[in-house]
């Protein structure tokens, strides 16, 4: 078993998730926004292919930079179980920055497109980047602090699975609203 499989294993999981708690909101209901200050389904999801395609860029970019994390910052690095749920858990509001924002001008079937293209990139980067830069580059996260290359291919399912609880919340509004 390669070292990838574990995280591409959890990326699909965590995906798949999300895509079906975006198919439980109604056609008509997912472009709309739920309350004042709430995204809409298809804005959650586009966000979460802006922060892919992101993480799929800064790869792409650090591939074949020089190394330059200590052994000490590489392991201060690692996505630990604190990280996690500070990623996963939605008890504390997260302001994203204003790059991976939605837009708001996409349509369901154009949010869909985006988060399968955002992904195949990912996954792209991902099979591209050597072992020893996705465990030895580091890279700062706005909230979370340094992360390594590969934590932040894991970030990205639980960045999902953070969302895929939001969408459900959207999505329960709606079923309930019609």
């Amino acid at each position: 078993m390669s070292a990838a499989e574990p995280v591409t294993d959890l990326l699909a999981r965590e995906r798949e998730r999300l895509l079906a708690t975006f198919a439980r909101v109604p056609d008509a209901h997912r472009s709309a926004r739920p309350a004042d200050g709430a995204w809409s389904a298809v804005e959650i999801l586009e966000h979460c292919a802006r922060v892919e395609g992101g993480v799929a860029r800064l790869l792409a970019l650090r591939a074949d930079q020089p190394l330059t994390a200590t052994a000490d910052e590489a392991a201060a690095g690692a996505l630990t179980e604190r990280k996690v749920r500070a990623v996963r858990t939605r008890d504390e509001k997260l302001a994203a920055p204003d790059r991976v924002q939605p837009t708001g001008t996409l349509t369901a079937d154009a949010v869909v497109q985006q988060a399968a293209a955002s992904r195949a990139a990912l996954l792209g980067a991902y099979a591209a980047t050597p072992d020893a830069v996705l465990d030895g580059a580091v890279h700062l996260h706005p909230f979370i602090g340094p992360l390594t290359l590969r934590a932040w291919v894991q970030l990205i399912a639980h960045h999902d699975a953070r969302h895929a609880e939001q969408m459900g919340e959207v999505a329960d509004h709606w079923v309930s609203a019609t």
